[in-house]
């Protein structure tokens, strides 16, 4: 009689079955975890959306106007006045974060989502001018809601480019690792400001001649370029993995300097280039250490910069100044593109610390604590310091940069 071949049909069914379910439960694993992906960045854009409108009304002193016909009236009779290129480039970049979380918050499926988060920044934005007309020490400027629309849409952008690595090949390397990433980003727009190449001689002369003519090191500024060009250095090797990390580190490091001589209003010193060039160096000493040796070897060195910056020049005077309680007061005041400027090094300062205290083995609420009470400290000293604004700000930053740690769920984890 021939041989039945239902136990084999059987196993097959159940094979399948149990494939059907696996790919089901993996489905909706993946979903459960775009929704609270989606939703820890809807969370960031609610707080972005707090600082601008904090920092745009502050001080919050309201009144009207004795002359003048009205906030929109003001609003379209600026419509053809020019802003200055440093106020120019920092309101786009107040509002590249905005655009970037704000379309990371929405659903991929959505097709129009940077068109609602454009139309979103630019009600955002012309809500708060037409707000600042009754503000006394505001002005209402469509050129301000120009910049602001042009931010949010690159940002915008960038964020449609990493969320979809298909699309763009180095998308798809940087796209999982957004923590190191962001952190090269804030010093590199620190350090290439006002992003304005020029060609003239001239300029390029200025900006070598105090290493050719007037060469001064000075033995904080080499160790603060060099501990800093290290940390870029193991930044980039989280990205790329460290076969590729020396020659990348390299190459990027010749990029910015070459830039700076090329970028209007930007000079060179002898300790920048020297600290570049022994942070190279050391470079193959970096890549022999362990992954956490290294961090927690960069976490101490640039520790020191840290504290070195915020307490020099160790000049204590006898009595204290008041210490301000009120966050970014000090980054609401004065040239709003040298403070963008500062947020962003502080922003990488303050992040590589708790990223790199993480990767030393360390969790993410301790990194946050010992970063953020070290900064409350420094800055209570600061208030025998000439010349210091003593406030809370840079401890808050260091907790807002650890929440959006949290938020963004890639902790970074130690090997």
């Amino acid at each position: 009689m021939p041989v039945s071949d239902s136990g084999s049909g059987m196993d097959f069914a159940s094979s399948y079955r149990r494939q059907s379910n696996a790919r089901s439960l993996q489905a909706v694993h993946l979903n459960q975890q775009h929704h609270r992906r989606t939703a820890s960045f809807g969370l960031i854009t609610a707080i972005i959306i707090a600082v601008i409108a904090h920092g745009s009304l502050y001080p919050f002193q309201f009144r009207i106007p004795a002359t003048g016909d009205g906030p929109i009236s003001a609003l379209m009779r600026s419509g053809m006045a020019r802003s200055g290129r440093g106020d120019l480039i920092a309101n786009v970049l107040l509002y590249m974060p905005l655009g970037c979380f704000g379309v990371l918050s929405l659903p991929r499926c959505l097709r129009v989502r940077l068109l609602i988060v454009a139309v979103f920044g630019a009600l955002l934005s012309a809500s708060v001018e037409l707000i600042q007309y009754f503000e006394a020490e505001r002005v209402t400027s469509a050129a301000d809601l120009y910049a602001n629309l042009a931010g949010t849409i690159l940002g915008g952008l960038g964020a449609t480019l990493l969320s979809r690595p298909w699309r763009v090949p180095l998308t798809a390397v940087f796209s999982p690792k957004p923590i190191p990433l962001a952190l090269i980003a804030a010093w590199t727009g620190y350090r290439l400001y006002p992003y304005v190449p020029t060609i003239d001689l001239h300029k390029y002369w200025n900006a070598l001649k105090p290493i050719v003519l007037h060469p001064v090191l000075s033995f904080e500024s080499l160790y603060s370029h060099t501990t800093i060009w290290l940390t870029i250095f193991a930044l980039i090797g989280t990205l790329v993995g460290q076969r590729g990390a020396a020659m990348l580190s390299v190459l990027f490091c010749g990029f910015v300097l070459t830039a700076r001589v090329l970028i209007v209003g930007t000079v060179l010193s002898v300790s920048e280039v020297a600290g570049a060039a022994a942070a190279i160096c050391l470079l193959p000493l970096l890549h022999r250490l362990s992954s956490r040796q290294k961090a927690a070897s960069l976490f101490a060195l640039l520790g020191v910069t840290v504290l070195i910056g915020r307490l020099q020049p160790f000049e204590f005077a006898p009595m204290p100044r008041d210490f301000e309680w009120m966050p970014f007061l000090s980054l609401m005041r004065g040239s709003l593109a040298v403070n963008v400027m500062s947020l962003f090094e502080k922003s990488f300062l303050y992040g590589s610390l708790i990223y790199l205290f993480i990767e030393a083995g360390g969790r993410l609420p301790t990194a946050a604590l010992v970063v953020s009470l070290t900064l409350f400290a420094t800055s209570c000293t600061q208030m025998y310091l000439p010349d210091r604004s003593a406030e809370i700000t840079d401890a808050v930053i260091a907790l807002l940069l650890a929440i959006g740690f949290a938020l963004t769920r890639e902790t970074p984890r130690s090997a």
